[in-house]
């Protein structure tokens, strides 16, 4: 074996694989002469314990020859040291899930085969070790990923989110790699319907341009995006300005216009953001707020239950196993004080951490400030009963009624359910929401009016988008997607626009349906209909972002992330829960 400098590695290579060649030879040859003694000794034993001593020498012989196993018998029997070759995708997913590193993975699967006796003394070859169990992560996350585009060649719906997360990334100074922590921008990517996570990118800042660059090369090396219909995010200006936000970059991009759903929770969330900061003054840190009901929102849960006043609501009747940890709490908490009775259980439950970023769990707390406070000022009143007349409320039917057919009936109940306001606190509310109005857009609407349960709703809807064709044809040029005027004092969602003095674009998810299709739609109301299972929130994409930031901080590299994450929701997906025997068997029947 004399090969060049320039080919040390495969010269290596070689070596170990005559040395490993040579060791199982030399394991082999130790193995057949323990068994040829083995036989030897029971051929003793039966010359002593036969029954015929007149027995001939040459049947001895014969015995003996007999006992004595062959090579080929032994090559056979002789226990493999080769690689394990078994495909382990199910332990590579979960070892994703959990958080467990090669070394500690390779040592559970190894005890767990010991114990059951697949793995023993003479037999190794079962063995699992570190580089096994990094192999079957990568195999799995890359098959992962090829699964899902092969699946999905094409989108409808695109909705995304971003955060900036602490990122672990691979440095290399001269011959040391080590790793460092980066603050780095990701951009979550979901298709719509059916929140499938596509991917995410890591754009080289938080501007427009980057920010739209990067999901539109990641869309058009991975998916079709000529059949995308729509696009859904918060309402932050970045994302929603009509001259030169992302969705107007991506909508310029592909020549025509997408329809907008903004996240109604999101929107629903504002009006208590700009009421906190009308009686508490400005914030202060990540946590901090300067007020005294702010302050006292800390350390609230460790204050006693005392006699409270009961705020009367009606919240929508939605499973508890449909909602997280902060949700229940909340939707108890609203019912609790709704009845005059709070648990011992629940006001010993934590309501959630302090955050300006996470209104559910501020919202959870001003509920629990108040059942704890002797004598409630006028504003801890007043911001209690927004909560659980107006936000509350909101929450739970945007959640149990998720479809974009009902987004403009949402927007218009969080109207109606704050006009026993005073009217000093009703501007605040409504000055919010006619930023964030993009459900009252008359796209949005119009889509709500064709799913209405009154047919002349409907009608009125069909006349207005054969209408509104007939105006625009001959044009090209993408409309800027604008909020109009609202009318807050309107009795229902339809009139919440004044429908003469705005321009009416057809929604874009109607444009590929035909006049005639278009009409039998809106004749039958119970008909399931692909337009409207769009969500008009976008928690899905929250969800995700939170695995992102997970992955962030687990693995290095856009590659590894996507497929640690791909990874997580698969076996979330195959094994949602697994507290008991009988939980795993129910998913194996399922399968």
């Amino acid at each position: 074996m004399v090969i060049g400098k320039v080919d040390v590695r495969t010269t290596k290579i070689l070596q170990k694989r005559m040395d490993r060649k040579a060791l199982t030879e030399k394991r082999k040859e130790k193995y057949l002469c323990q068994a040829r003694k083995a036989t030897m000794l029971g051929v003793h034993t039966a010359k002593h314990i036969s029954s015929s001593p007149s027995s001939s020498s040459s049947s001895s012989k014969m015995e003996e020859i007999e006992f004595i196993p062959t090579d080929s018998e032994n090559t056979e029997t002789f226990p493999s040291t080769s690689q394990m070759r078994v495909a382990l995708p199910t332990v590579a997913q979960t070892c994703d899930r959990t958080g467990v590193s090669d070394r500690s993975a390779a040592i559970l699967v190894n005890a767990t085969l010991k114990d059951i006796g697949i793995i023993t003394k003479d037999d190794s070859s079962r063995v699992v070790d570190r580089a096994k169990i990094r192999r079957e992560r990568v195999k799995v996350r890359r098959d992962l990923k090829r699964k899902t585009i092969e699946k999905h060649p094409s989108i409808f719906g695109l909705y995304f989110d971003g955060r900036r997360d602490k990122t672990l990334k691979q440095t290399k100074v001269g011959k040391i790699t080590a790793r460092t922590t980066i603050k780095e921008e990701h951009i979550v990517l979901v298709s719509e319907p059916g929140s499938m996570y596509l991917g995410h990118v890591a754009p080289i800042s938080g501007k427009v341009q980057s920010v739209a660059e990067s999901i539109l090369y990641f869309l058009n090396k991975n998916v079709d995006i000529t059949t995308l219909q729509a696009i859904g995010c918060d309402g932050a200006v970045i994302n929603t300005g009509h001259n030169n936000g992302i969705i107007r970059q991506i909508e310029i991009f592909l020549g025509h216009p997408l329809q907008w759903f903004i996240c109604l929770l999101h929107t629903n969330e504002l009006p208590l953001r700009y009421l906190l900061l009308h009686f508490e003054g400005k914030t202060f840190g990540p946590k901090g707020y300067c007020g005294p009901i702010g302050k006292q929102l800390e350390r609230c849960e460790e204050m006693p239950i005392v006699k409270f006043e009961k705020i009367t609501v009606s919240l929508p009747e939605i499973s508890q196993h449909e909602l997280s940890t902060d949700q229940q709490y909340m939707y108890l908490m609203c019912k609790g004080i709704s009845k005059g009775i709070i648990s011992s259980s629940l006001s010993a439950r934590n309501p959630g951490n302090v955050s300006h970023s996470r209104w559910l769990t501020t919202a959870n707390r001003i509920l629990r400030l108040y059942i704890s406070t002797k004598e409630p000022s006028q504003n801890l009143k007043l911001i209690t009963e927004y909560v659980i007349k107006v936000y509350a409320p909101s929450w739970f039917e945007i959640k149990s009624k998720p479809s974009c057919q009902h987004g403009s009936n949402h927007f218009f109940g969080i109207i109606e359910k704050s006009r026993f306001l005073p009217e000093h606190i009703k501007n605040i509310i409504y000055s919010a929401l006619q930023r964030n109005g993009y459900f009252a857009h008359p796209e949005n609407i119009l889509i709500s009016m064709l799913a209405d349960n009154k047919q002349h709703i409907r009608e009125l809807g069909l006349r207005r988008i054969l209408k509104s064709r007939e105006m625009i044809k001959g044009r090209s040029q993408v409309r800027e997607f604008k909020i109009p005027i609202l009318n807050f004092e309107a009795d229902t969602y339809i009139d919440l626009i004044d429908w003469l003095s705005v321009e009416i674009t057809e929604p874009p998810l109607t444009k590929s349906i035909s006049d005639h299709d278009l009409k039998s739609m809106i004749s039958d109301v119970s008909a399931e209909i692909d337009i409207l299972k769009f969500p008009c929130h976008t928690q899905a994409v929250e969800r995700c972002i939170k695995l992102v930031t997970e992955a962030s901080a687990a693995v290095c590299g856009i590659e590894s992330r996507d497929g640690f994450i791909r990874s997580r929701i698969e076996s979330r997906r195959t094994l949602p829960k697994f507290e008991t025997k009988r939980q795993y068997e129910t998913v194996l029947k399922d399968k």
